[in-house]
C-alpha cells in the first residue's frame, strides 16, 4: 500500500474537515495530479479540474471544483512537505471531498505489463467504481509494472495510464472503452505524429514497435515487454519525442 504524506476527508457543503475516507466504491469520481518542484507546479491543473465537472455533471453531483478550492485546503499543507515531486488525489461524491498526497515513485528501466481481461464500469468516467483494480494494483510493484486492461481480445487501458501503440512511427490509440487522460491529451495535441484510432488486437501486438503508458503518476513510459504474450519492444524513438514534449511541461 502506499503511504501517505497527508489525507483529509471533508463535508463538500460546508469542507468541514471529517475523518479520512478514500471514497474507493462509492458514487464519485476523481483524478490525480503531478506536482512538482519547490514552487509546487500542478502539472496540467486546469485540466484535471475541467475533465473533473465534467465527469460530476455526468453523474448528476451538483458541485463544481476549482483551483482555488484546492490550493485554499492544500497551502498550509505544502508548508510541512519537503518532498519535490508528488500525486494529488482528489475523490468527490455527493457529499464528501478527499484529498490525498503521495510521493511519487519515478518508474524504473525495464518496465513491463501484464494484460488483466477486465473492462472498467463507464470507462470514459473517471469513476470511484474501482475496488476491483485496487485489489490487483496492490499485488504488483507499480515502479516496475503496468496492468493493461483488456476486453474481447482487445487492449483498452492502463490500470493508471493510457496506452500508446507505434507502427511505422505512427501513433494508435483504441477507438472506446478507456478513459483519455489528461497527459494522453496534451501528448496527442501537440505531437507531430500522425494519430489513429484503431482496435489494438492482442494478436496483432507484435506489428507494434513500442508500446508507451502515459499519465500522471508514470509520466512517459515506454514498455521493454510484455512477457504474458512474447512482446518486446523494438525502438524507442517515439518515446523519446513524447518524453521530451512531457518534460516540457514540467520544466525540468
Amino acid at each position: 500500500m502506499e503511504k501517505y504524506l497527508y489525507k483529509k476527508s471533508y463535508q463538500l457543503n460546508s469542507f468541514k474537515p471529517i475523518r479520512f475516507n478514500d471514497l474507493w466504491g462509492k458514487k464519485g469520481v476523481f483524478t490525480t495530479i503531478r506536482v512538482v518542484s519547490p514552487k509546487r507546479k500542478f502539472i496540467f491543473f486546469a485540466s484535471h479540474i475541467a475533465n473533473m465537472n465534467l465527469s460530476l455533471t455526468k453523474m448528476n453531483i451538483k458541485f463544481k471544483i476549482s483551483q482555488k478550492i484546492i490550493l485554499q485546503l492544500l497551502t498550509p499543507v505544502f508548508k510541512k512537505i519537503n518532498n519535490k515531486d508528488v500525486l494529488l488525489r482528489i475523490a468527490i461524491n455527493t457529499n464528501i471531498i478527499s484529498l490525498s498526497l503521495r510521493i511519487r515513485r519515478r518508474p524504473i528501466k525495464n518496465f513491463v505489463a501484464k494484460l488483466y481481461f477486465y473492462k472498467r464500469s463507464t470507462p470514459n468516467l473517471k469513476n470511484l467504481y474501482y475496488k476491483k483494480i485496487i485489489n490487483i494494483l496492490n499485488k504488483c510493484n507499480l515502479q516496475q509494472e503496468e496492468i493493461i486492461l483488456c476486453k474481447r481480445g482487445l487492449l483498452l487501458e492502463g490500470c493508471t495510464t493510457n496506452i500508446l501503440c507505434i507502427r511505422n512511427k505512427k501513433i494508435y490509440i483504441p477507438i472506446k472503452n478507456y478513459y483519455k487522460g489528461t497527459t494522453m491529451s496534451y501528448l496527442l495535441k501537440n505531437t507531430k505524429r500522425l494519430v489513429n484510432k484503431t482496435n489494438i488486437s492482442i494478436k496483432q501486438i507484435n506489428k507494434y514497435e513500442e508500446i508507451l503508458l502515459v499519465g500522471s503518476g508514470k509520466g512517459v513510459v515506454s514498455l521493454s515487454s510484455i512477457p504474458q504474450i512474447n512482446w518486446k519492444c523494438k525502438s524507442n524513438l517515439v518515446y523519446k519525442e513524447l518524453l521530451n514534449l512531457y518534460k516540457k511541461v514540467l520544466n525540468l
